[in-house]
């Protein structure tokens, strides 16, 4: 609660097993948040209702099974899941506001879109990738993405608060623009920790849902299908042999005070970079090699799940801890007061999944 209120948190929801611990507001605002990319953890349990449903065979099915201009050259071997878990290979701009905002129709913006990779071969966090699952939601249910969602949960869940955000076309997307409550939004994690069962009615698959929540391929250990796995342990080392073979002259070896230091997340070891001028954003890091190059630079070992979660821009987090049956959400508003530098509450899942385990929530 202290650190909610430190870090500007718009709401704060905890429930455990059937309870409500905590359900707070800090604005007079109480009109729904958008969840940003927390949004496509809930359109991963999208795909999951139309297996149920039987509308979608498996997540193995390839995309030009919908859409036949794929069935091509290399767009023919994407799937479904490579869509869902970020290997899709499809060309891809980091910061939405670039392509995806301007662009009238963000479905046909992907399905557009050139490779850059083999589908399949590498780990890239890919907003135009994951929009184009509005339109398979879409050609799988024949309702477009926001009905579907209206008709099979928020109709179960009880959800009668929400704004979608819609392009020129009129079709929403799917990697951002709903606005919900936070209670509204813990019942998706509650819906996810009962295994797809919502008041009696299975709505999603367990097989799914085990997929969804563990390790989704081998580049990324902690993403599953949209959806991030909290571990119980982390340790981030900075990699010297890859400074040490960086050419004289190099920005990297900027790095070389963190030589044989241990951090317990990836956002430490980030902030300990920063604090010696070495920002994930650095444009000089970036031209050297490439805007994943904390990854080139840092290994991290990872434990056992503790916990999983939806996260997105500013830090909306939606946590499920399975062990403790714990549901934990925190909101933020976007506006002008938004400090990024003490706003974002990065360690919130690691936080709920820390006192979880030590049975501090209660």
């Amino acid at each position: 609660m202290a650190e909610a209120r430190a870090s500007h948190s718009d709401a704060l929801y905890l429930w455990r097993d059937g309870a409500v611990l905590v359900d707070t507001t800090f604005s007079a605002d109480p009109t729904p948040i958008e969840l940003m990319s927390a949004f496509k953890s809930v359109v991963a349990l999208g795909i999951g209702r139309l297996l149920e449903q039987g509308k979608l065979a498996s997540l193995d099915t390839p995309v030009h099974t919908l859409y036949p201009e794929w069935n091509q050259g290399r767009k023919k071997a994407i799937t479904i899941r490579h869509l869902l878990n970020h290997t899709s290979g499809l060309q891809n701009v980091g910061n939405a506001g670039v392509e995806i905002y301007p662009a009238p129709n963000a479905i046909q913006l992907a399905l557009a879109a050139e490779l850059t990779a083999d589908p399949g071969a590498e780990f890239s966090y890919n907003n135009k990738a994951v929009n184009l699952l509005a339109g398979i939601i879409e050609r799988a249910s024949h309702l477009r993405m926001d009905l579907f969602f209206q008709d099979q949960f928020f109709g179960p869940l009880g959800i009668e608060e929400y704004q979608w955000y819609f392009d020129r076309s009129g079709s929403p997307h799917a990697m951002a623009g709903l606005r919900l409550k936070a209670a509204d939004l813990a019942k998706f994690g509650i819906l996810v920790l009962d295994r797809g069962m919502w008041k009696g009615q299975r709505l999603i698959g367990e097989n799914f849902l085990a997929e969804m929540t563990r390790a989704s391929q081998p580049y990324y250990p902690l993403v599953g299908l949209l959806w991030w796995i909290e571990p119980d342990t982390q340790q981030v080392t900075l990699k010297t042999e890859a400074i040490r073979a960086r050419p004289r002259g190099s920005v990297f070896h900027r790095l070389a005070p963190l030589a044989g230091k241990n951090f317990p997340t990836r956002p430490a070891a980030r902030a300990a970079a920063s604090a010696i001028g070495a920002q994930s954003d650095d444009s000089a890091f970036v031209r050297e090699a490439g805007p994943r190059w904390v990854d080139s630079v840092f290994s991290w070992h990872v434990g056992a799940p503790a916990a999983f979660h939806a996260n997105g821009y500013l830090g909306q987090y939606l946590v499920v801890v399975p062990e403790a049956r714990l549901v934990a959400v925190r909101q933020i508003r976007n506006g002008d007061r938004y400090d990024p530098k003490t706003d974002g509450f990065e360690d919130f899942p690691a936080r709920i999944a820390r006192m979880a385990r030590a049975g501090r929530i209660k």
